[in-house]
């Protein structure tokens, strides 16, 4: 049956592929960042930039520039919040082009001011163009599109990459010139995105009204056991994102297919993304009707990832996140596990970000913007510290820690939700008697 085609749905739909372009560049970039900074190295002795490092400054910029996000979406509006923060977004690839170590780091504190305008107005967007019905399915939507963003750029990279053990410059060089084309494509999406009953400036607005929404959403219950979740969420992106598939890549074991498994990784990464996405919305009626609907679908997205922690334990070498290895873990690299690794590992991300946004848009749908930005600045901190610790920690370790972290997120966002629950079932109750 068709999904009848709204205004509503329309924007959604447009904000989806306008995110979906401006990822398949900003996502296939972070999958391979470290690979693209290490083949620089390998070409020029001199130069000092350390991949991970770059990640956790962008992440540390990324989560201080989320207080002040708000500020921005409600003074000018989510669409061109959006559109102005796609620009920021060439901050990641262009400098690579440059090669220069003082220009990479600027371009990441610009890349993470950015990102920490162009969450909280996604979420300010897509919150005001979906009601309590169709917000598990507008969430769906959104996340699988976007998903199958590094699915298009990772196939590039894979075509380009196919058969190199090293990087070359002339490889490394046109795979981020694709990149830039498709961030500036992006940009052009932004601003012709369609407009919504929230794209205009908040009336009565005022930084200290947006002061106070944050500090009582700070402050309410239901976010003491979210903020568990939440950092949860960003552990495993950093690790998900930026650290696995590098891991692949430095497993020489792997052979001359070692660097393509980066690439192959990612499309697969995007597989997982959209299959767990698409489970919001085929359970959407479902969702809205049993109790237990979003805690088993995090109950199912934790597993997944805890069964892709056990393969990486297994088929990856501890030294493989700092460089390319020679060594092996407790059996000969599989290429099959470790891609079986990447589907599990986005699979069960789509499955905890989908369901997060819906917890969110149920406690807090009066302030989403300041909502989905705490909710982001959470995420980041946790990203970030991840992908500074990475350097120091073996794979093996980081294992241990994404394991008993999961557990207590999933623990932590049952509590929560449990709560909605019998909030509702009281607020039926009395409107009964009533």
């Amino acid at each position: 049956m068709l999904i009848p085609i709204s205004r509503e749905l329309t924007c959604i739909l447009s904000l989806s592929l306008s995110f979906m372009i401006l990822f398949s560049s900003d996502g296939t970039m972070q999958n391979m960042q470290k690979i693209i900074i290490s083949s620089i190295s390998d070409d020029r002795a001199n130069f000092e930039v350390e991949g991970y490092t770059v990640t956790g400054v962008m992440y540390t910029v990324f989560s201080v520039s989320l207080w002040f996000g708000p500020y921005v979406n409600n003074a000018v509006g989510p669409k061109f919040t959006m559109f102005f923060a796609s620009i920021g977004y060439l901050g990641v690839t262009v400098p690579c082009l440059i090669e220069n170590e003082w220009a990479i780091y600027g371009g990441t504190v610009i890349c993470g001011i950015a990102a920490g305008c162009l969450w909280p107005a996604e979420g300010h967007y897509m919150i005001e163009n979906s009601s309590p019905e169709t917000t598990a399915r507008n969430v769906g939507i959104f996340w699988s599109i976007m998903k199958s963003s590094t699915l298009w750029g990772n196939l590039f990279v894979y075509y380009k990459f196919h058969g190199k053990q090293y990087i070359d410059r002339a490889t490394r060089e046109t795979v981020l010139y694709f990149l830039v084309a498709i961030n500036i494509l992006a940009i052009a999406s932004f601003l012709v995105l369609p407009s919504s009953t929230s794209d205009h400036k908040t009336e009565g607005y005022s930084p200290s009204k947006t002061a106070k929404k944050c500090w009582s959403i700070l402050t309410s219950r239901n976010m003491f056991w979210l903020v568990f979740t939440f950092s949860y969420t960003g552990l495993q992106q950093a690790f998900t994102d930026g650290i696995y598939s590098p891991s692949i890549g430095f497993t020489l074991a792997f052979g001359n297919s070692a660097k393509e498994l980066v690439a192959l990784s990612g499309i697969v990464l995007s597989i997982g993304g959209i299959l767990g996405a698409i489970a919001p919305v085929v359970l959407s009626n479902w969702i809205r009707r049993h109790r237990y609907a979003r805690r088993s679908i995090v109950l199912i997205g934790c597993t997944g990832q805890l069964l892709a922690y056990l393969i990486t334990f297994i088929n990856l070498p501890d030294t493989a996140v700092f460089g390319n290895t020679d060594q092996t873990s407790f059996i000969t690299p599989s290429a099959v596990l470790a891609m079986t690794g990447s589907l599990l590992l986005r699979f069960g991300d789509s499955c905890l970000n989908t369901q997060i946004f819906s917890i969110i848009a149920d406690l807090y749908r009066e302030s989403s913007a300041e909502a989905c930005a705490y909710y982001k600045f959470v995420k980041a901190v946790f990203v970030a510290i991840n992908y500074y610790w990475c350097s120091h920690f073996g794979l093996h370790t980081q294992m241990a820690i994404l394991s008993i972290w999961s557990l207590v997120g999933a623990f932590c966002f049952f509590v929560a939700d449990s709560n909605i629950t019998l909030s509702t079932e009281k607020k039926t109750i009395y409107q009964v008697n009533e």
